[in-house]
């Protein structure tokens, strides 16, 4: 009795979509993670540019991607990369497991959800859209760093400064005209026409201890019209 045996290659037409779909969802995911990451998305679907791009935001630098190209160290360099992945959009360590493991689902929620690219290692080295702890941003709440000048900022200006809109005016050592020390003809201390002046003139009777007053005492010894 002779038996006869066929092999098939044909591939179901259900397989083919759904890898076709697959496909698909993977390059939006990978369009979405690399605008996020201030990155064209059209490198998703370029051969090589896209894994060159994958290892810019991951490890720093896209020329390690031909570390891939070693064998079985490949298979570590990968994922120590999903690990990567997960600390450039502020992910911990559950989320790098996910990316190993179910890499497919967990790199659509990445995608999708309203994770924001870090950089590299969650070091915040770039950061499209936040604030750059190190450079200049004009619109960061504050104003002006400490020594500049921000006419608009609560505080006014840095020690030292002026700003005429700030409340209490200029600084310890600049000028008010409404502070407490400068110039004010209704100030203590200051030009005080009908009240004390301990150095000053005064010509309305008031104390003056150094000065001349027609009508009152002087300390210095005179005693101004005729009086013993």
């Amino acid at each position: 009795m002779e038996y006869s045996y066929y092999y098939t290659t044909e591939i179901s037409p259900a397989f083919g979509a759904g890898f076709l779909l697959v496909s698909v969802l993977a390059i939006i995911a990978w369009w979405k993670l690399f605008q996020k990451a201030g990155e064209p998305g059209w490198a998703a679907i370029v051969p090589f540019y896209n894994l060159y791009e994958i290892f810019k935001i991951t490890w720093g630098n896209g020329i390690f991607f031909l570390l891939l190209l070693i064998p079985i160290a490949n298979f570590v360099i990968l994922i120590i990369t999903w690990v990567k992945l997960a600390k450039a959009y502020g992910k911990g360590g559950g989320f790098a497991c996910g990316l190993i493991f179910l890499n497919f689902i967990f790199l659509l929620i990445l995608a999708f959800s309203d994770a924001q690219y870090v950089g590299p290692d969650g070091q915040g080295s770039y950061n499209p859209n936040g604030y750059n702890p190190n450079g200049y941003n004009p619109n960061m709440q504050g104003g002006y760093g400490q020594g500049g000048y921000n006419p608009n900022m609560q505080g006014g200006y840095g020690q030292g400064g002026y700003n005429p809109n700030m409340q209490g005016g200029y600084n310890q050592n600049g000028y008010n005209p409404g502070m407490q020390g400068g110039y004010n003809p209704n100030a203590q201390g200051g030009y005080d026409p009908n009240g004390y002046n301990q150095n000053g003139y005064n010509p309305q009777g008031g104390y003056n201890q150094n000065g001349y007053d027609p009508n009152g005492y002087n300390q210095n010894g005179n005693y101004p019209n005729g009086m013993q």
